[in-house]
């Protein structure tokens, strides 16, 4: 992690030269052929479904003891986990991307021993190379890329060194074809050994510092993030096509600017910096203006450090519990949930009942993420959005289907308005709310407020009862959540077993339509897929067809459980269960 703090001093004067002095978007290109790889800018990129489980990371200790203390204690307290992340100091000099294999012995295992237990492995990445007297906290090695890369013409301003939070050194000229080979081939050292994704700190800003000169002539901020962020993903998407990279959005504290950081097209995964285990005093509140402000530039997936990633003073005070809790409530609604730090973060360690709600929480985000990778591919086509603006103060919408509240601060209550159309209590569906109200809504503290839109139709990808979506019999089966609206309602739903795909055979559509003696529910294309249908109802069906088959109905959920379909209604949920193996061109009806 870094501070801004020598960076935005002297980048306020920077802006302030210009006549639109935060618009950095809004600044001329350096002329045609900037970007030679020919990128296509005009999508939003897309995240990988690995990188939308939760991710774990501490920047205490950074060891291969701290890694594995993260992955085995998922294991055993049966938290779901999906990648961990190495904050730097990792290799020997900063991006070399030759592992400290003092701090982290046989890298190369390590990563196979971490993709055998199905987590991924990301690390942190700058565009700097620092002069060889400049370590900070890596333990140095003989090599000098510095001298090598200043005498070949390959950073930017001729190599003149310039601080940064890790000591001082020069940055990587993008627009310079060999300096970009070779950086690639430095690059590939660690890529090489099936790493999956960086987390790309923010120290392309540092431009600011700087004359801007490069190979092409003097350099806008907004090229050179662009560079930056653009050839980091493209060249590793290049050696692992579902590489993930997590890039600054908006860092509003850090930087004194509102404006955006990555490109949206090299936006897979987005955060918003570093801020402190406090409600106020640049902790949540920094949190919550950098986010929203990240979702009105139309960032498709915006999150932050869950708890925040530093304490307030030294030594640390510790996490406050009810902090962390709301604010990793906020953040598994996101598609990005990302917890970690320094201090304790690891959710073990909490009360029992803390636990309990959190790990609901991370099996809430496992669970989702169908639902996130579907909305994600629909946003990439233009079809739809994954995160946007809700109507409400601190409100984000999750596609069409769920709006999600930020609780800002410790009280049990906070207003919500509510979008159009007709809202359901997320945890209590039978608590109702109408499009285009207010309401004030007690928020205790398992549950934050979430809402879910009649008509929604959502994938999830449910293993356990941990969020009581289902059960063990539910794994490995796609689970739709549906609740009917009096009108007809699709759902595109993406097979997050293909990743990069955008061809049309990976995605299905869900069409849920009602009529006067029930209800029909119509999946069509897509691949072949078990389906768990979990429909919100107040009334008992007559019986349940799939295509002209009549299903049998099983009395209780432990014999429903055991077949491959059949339905079963649990008149205390008003939740109608079927299960159909092979789902594919199906025509589901409900007759009450």
């Amino acid at each position: 992690m870094k501070s801004f703090q020598v960076i935005a001093v002297v980048a306020i004067g920077w802006l302030a030269s210009h006549t639109a002095p935060v618009a950095w978007s809004q600044e001329a290109s350096t002329g045609p052929g900037l970007f030679e790889n020919s990128f296509d800018t005009s999508s939003p990129a897309v995240a990988p479904p690995w990188s939308m489980r939760p991710w774990l990371w501490e920047d205490d200790v950074n060891t291969a003891a701290a890694i594995w203390d993260l992955v085995d204690g998922c294991r055993d307290h049966d938290l779901p986990l999906g990648a961990i992340l190495i904050d730097s100091p990792w290799s020997t000099r900063y991006n070399n991307f030759r592992f400290d294999e003092k701090r982290y012995p046989n890298p190369r295992q390590m990563i196979d021993s971490l993709h055998a237990r199905d987590v991924r492995l990301v690390l942190w990445m700058t565009n700097f190379i620092n002069t060889p007297e400049s370590l900070a906290d890596a333990p140095g090695d003989e090599e000098d890329l510095y001298t090598i890369g200043k005498s070949k013409g390959y950073f930017v301003n001729d190599g003149a060194p310039i601080k940064w939070w890790k000591g001082s050194g020069a940055m990587i000229d993008y627009t310079n074809p060999a300096a970009v080979e070779w950086w690639h081939r430095i690059m590939d050292r660690t890529l090489s050994l099936g790493v999956d994704g960086w987390k790309m700190d923010g120290s392309a800003e540092t431009l600011a510092l700087t004359q801007r000169k490069s190979q092409r002539g003097t350099l806008t901020m907004r090229d050179y993030l662009d560079l930056y962020y653009r050839d980091t993903l493209h060249y590793s998407r290049a050696c692992q096509a579902d590489f993930a990279t997590m890039v600054r959005s908006v860092d509003i504290y850090n930087t004194h600017s509102d404006q955006a950081h990555a490109p949206l097209d090299a936006a897979p995964l987005t955060w918003v910096g570093d801020q402190r285990h406090s409600w106020k005093d640049k902790g949540l509140d920094e949190a919550v203006r950098s986010a929203f402000r990240a979702l009105a530039l139309e960032y498709p997936s915006v999150s932050s450090d869950s708890g925040g990633y530093q304490s307030p003073s030294k030594p640390a005070q510790g996490m406050p519990r009810l902090l962390y809790l709301r604010w990793s409530q906020w953040n598994a609604l996101t598609p990005f949930f990302l917890i970690g730090g320094h201090d304790e973060h690891r959710p073990w360690k909490f009360d029992a009942e803390f636990f309990q709600i959190f790990r609901r929480y991370m099996w809430l985000h496992q669970e989702l993420v169908p639902f996130f990778y579907s909305q994600q591919m629909q946003a990439s086509l233009r079809e739809g959005k994954l995160m946007h603006l809700g109507p409400g103060k601190h409100e984000f919408l999750l596609g069409d289907a769920l709006l999600v509240g930020v609780m800002t601060d410790d009280q049990p209550r906070r207003e919500i308005t509510f979008p159009d159309g007709d809202w359901l209590d997320y945890w209590n569906n039978g608590v109702h709310y109408q499009g285009g109200t207010t309401a004030m809504v007690d928020v205790l503290e398992d549950r934050s407020p979430v809402f879910v839109r009649r008509g929604s139709i959502i994938p999830l990808d449910v293993s356990n009862d941990a969020v009581q979506h289902g059960s063990d019999a539910s794994k490995g089966w796609r689970t739709l959540d549906i609740y009917p609206a009096a009108h007809s309602s699709t759902a595109v739903l993406w097979d997050t077993q293909k990743f990069p795909s955008m061809a049309f055979r990976d995605r299905s559509f869900a069409t849920v339509i009602p009529s006067a003696t029930g209800l029909d529910i119509q999946l069509e294309e897509g691949p072949v897929r078990d389906t768990i249908f979990r429909i919100w109802t107040a009334q008992s069906p007559r019986q349940v067809r799939v295509d002209k088959c009549l299903l049998d109905q099983q009395n209780s959920r432990a014999e429903w459980d055991k077949l491959p379909s059949g339905w079963w209604y649990d008149a205390a949920d008003q939740r109608l269960w079927i299960r159909v193996s092979g789902v594919w061109d199906t025509r589901v009806t409900i007759e009450n």
